[in-house]
């Protein structure tokens, strides 16, 4: 893969920061739809990583080096939990359970919540950034993601089935697995692997 979006400057920082607030702001939005439905809406933020796999990963395989996809869905994930953590506490607000201090409080106390997700996908970002390299075991680990949201909407289908629920995440799924295998097979130049491989030496 040669395709880059993502690289060591600020602009590039900036946009994962403001792609990291619409994914919490996303997140905010659908928790407030019931999760024990025909659609579900709700367990888009909290039961299901399809899609967070599906972005997180685009973000890592698109960035210019391995420490930068790290820093980028580090920060992508950072943001959308501190968002996500805001909203919670504002939701309590109001439902009666606490008051504007504590929803007040919340901007420098959410500063802690996504450090621990963060610190892990900053770490499994720089590990999948090798997919982009053109060696088989790099190949493999560049489709890995498309496998696991694959799965994950596999298990939303048979929930759908079976408890007539989870529709839209099993729908979301499902087309994050077509969209990002589309992706990485238009960014992968194939044939250029082939020609490498067939050379001497």
């Amino acid at each position: 893969m040669k395709k880059t979006l993502f690289r060591h400057n600020i602009q590039s920082y900036l946009k994962c920061v403001a792609l990291g607030i619409v994914a919490g702001l996303l997140v905010a939005f659908f928790s407030r739809f019931p999760g024990d439905d025909l659609w579900a809406f709700a367990l888009f933020s909290s039961q299901n990583l399809g899609f967070w796999i599906f972005t997180c990963s685009l973000i890592a395989l698109f960035s210019k080096k391995n420490y930068v996809a790290g820093i980028n869905v580090g920060l992508y994930v950072y943001w959308m939990f501190y968002v996500t953590g805001i909203f919670k506490r504002l939701a309590t607000v109001t439902k009666g359970y606490n008051s504007m201090t504590y929803f007040y409080h919340g901007f420098w106390q959410e500063l802690t919540y996504g450090l621990i997700p963060a610190t892990i996908c900053f770490i499994l970002a720089f590990v999948l950034w090798y997919g982009r390299k053109d060696k088989t075991v790099f190949i493999i680990l560049r489709f890995a993601p498309a496998l696991c949201i694959f799965s994950e909407a596999v298990s939303a289908w048979l929930v759908v089935a079976t408890r007539g629920q989870n529709l839209f995440m099993a729908l979301v799924d499902t087309v994050c697995t077509v969209v990002y295998l589309l992706i990485i097979l238009q960014t992968s130049d194939f044939r250029k692997m082939r020609t490498n491989s067939s050379l001497p030496g």
